[in-house]
């Protein structure tokens, strides 16, 4: 394969194998910092990161501070690109949905003889049954020389004869808040937005009918408690919000980096009755435990340990989400338990190392490089 002679910080010389990931439709700005992170980590191991995307978000707190090129995607720019920049690997994050994913891995594997490394949950979680998709998705992963799952237990979505190139890299965030700044205080945060309630439940992300936040206003009605309130952060982009109001229900609208994490830094408990995603690595970071329906499946899910750092109720009962909404705001020796049991867990198994450490273990055995024989990341660096 094509390579640069490079040195690490360090000072040891290696070959550089450069990596091409494949983002399709718009590179989100909470993705920006992670692959900048990525590239700085993967480099100290030879491994040149260079993301080809339609387009990067604009107009958001975050800079691109990585390989990063922008065109419209489909099998010819894509393969021309392969190409022309001597791309050794390709990091496969594309979707069925998109067109030119089988084109694109029949060329670049089969006529180009480069490695594929697939990215991602292994099946649609919101359709995960579809026997066509399934198909296609152990077509996709038959394909490829290495598998980078978002978390451990979606493998029961990959063919046990694929463990063995089966690698986790936890879906995470790279967070660099470090709480309130001096001389600001929770009471001052809340009094800013006009929230005068002592006990508040929080739900931050963009307001969407499979989140079910409907279910948070109908958890307050039930608890029927003037010291409760409800802040909820982000764009209506359902229009669900419409119908939803009551005097402690906090209605803020898009809120970022410091203003947003100020807000869940003053908040008691995190709700989301939905479709958990990342908010949970947000929450988790502010040390808030997290309170979720069942009956949604997603990867992140992996951080909620019931009855250890949050609780899962069963879905559509108000009665049961509102018991251990109520548990967490009146008991602060449980919050508090809960609310170090989440830090810890985020610190642990959501840091932005251990996802790095996925893709090098990946990119290690597709390229059938080995760990011991390349230096060993300085992970303080990036931090």
């Amino acid at each position: 394969m094509p390579s640069v002679i490079s040195s690490n910080p360090r000072g040891a010389f290696f070959n550089v194998i450069r990596v091409l990931l494949i983002h399709p439709g718009i590179i989100p700005h909470y993705r920006l910092p992670i692959y900048g992170y990525l590239s700085g980590y993967l480099k100290q191991y030879g491994y040149e990161l260079t993301v080809l995307s339609d387009r990067i978000s604009t107009g958001g707190p975050n800079t691109a501070e990585f390989q990063v090129v922008q065109m419209r995607l489909s099998v010819s720019s894509i393969i021309r690109f392969v190409r022309k920049q001597h791309m050794d690997v390709i990091i496969d994050y594309m979707e069925l949905r998109h067109r030119y994913l089988f084109p694109t891995y029949f060329l670049a594997k089969g006529l180009l003889r480069r490695k594929m490394i697939y990215w991602g949950q292994g099946r649609d979680l919101l359709d995960a049954k579809a026997r066509l998709k399934n198909i296609a998705y152990a077509a996709e992963q038959r394909m490829c020389d290495a598998i980078i799952l978002y978390a451990e237990h979606l493998k029961k979505y990959v063919p046990e004869s694929f463990h063995k190139k089966v690698f986790i890299a936890n879906n995470t965030l790279f967070l660099s808040y470090a709480g309130l700044a001096p001389g600001v205080t929770r009471e001052g945060v809340l009094a800013a937005y006009g929230i005068h309630t002592k006990k508040n439940i929080i739900c931050v992300g963009r307001m969407q009918k499979r989140k079910r936040v409907d279910q948070l206003a109908k958890a307050l009605a039930y608890m029927n408690r003037p010291d409760i309130g409800l802040i909820l952060v982000g764009p209506d982009t359902d229009g669900i919000l419409a119908n939803i109001s009551g005097d402690n229900i906090f209605k803020l609208g898009p809120l970022y980096e410091d203003k947003k994490f100020d807000l869940l830094s003053s908040a008691d408990v995190y709700c989301l009755p939905g479709a958990v995603g990342l908010s949970i690595v947000d929450a988790f970071h502010c040390a808030l435990p997290f309170v979720t329906e069942e009956g949604d499946e997603s990867a992140e899910i992996m951080y909620l340990k019931n009855g250890v750092n949050g609780f899962i109720v069963p879905r559509g009962d108000i009665p049961a989400l509102s018991d251990k909404l109520r548990l967490l705001l009146d008991d602060d020796e449980i919050r508090g338990r809960f609310s170090a049991a989440a830090k810890r867990e985020i610190t642990e198994n959501g840091s932005i190392a251990k996802f790095c450490s996925g893709f090098s273990a990946a990119l290690f055995y597709a390229t059938g490089e080995t760990a011991k024989d390349l230096p060993n990341p300085d992970t303080r660096m990036f931090k």
